[in-house]
């Protein structure tokens, strides 16, 4: 989910550069936000987290982050494009 949320992200914005930043409402987490530079950074550090957690092994949270990188350029490419194409005839 994290590697085609921020791909479509870099896509949408044009850019991996963008400041952001991360809330949770969970009681239990010290720091309820995380800050960012980078959509690839906040997408490394969820891998780093489950590797962490003991969650999986690095080599299937990174694959999975390619997986979801590939789903997100298809997505784009195949679905909004073509609707920004339309909306942008309309629009003449």
């Amino acid at each position: 989910m994290t590697g085609a949320f921020t791909g479509m992200l870099r896509l949408f914005f044009g850019t991996d550069r963008m400041n952001f930043s991360v809330k949770t409402t969970h009681p239990l987490v010290a720091s309820p936000e995380r800050f960012y530079r980078r959509f690839s950074r906040a997408a490394e550090e969820v891998v780093d987290a489950r590797i962490i957690l003991g969650i999986h092994f690095r080599s299937a949270d990174v694959e999975a982050r390619r997986l979801g990188e590939r789903v997100a350029h298809w997505a784009y490419r195949d679905i909004l494009e073509r609707v920004k194409d339309r909306h942008h005839h309309h629009d003449r």
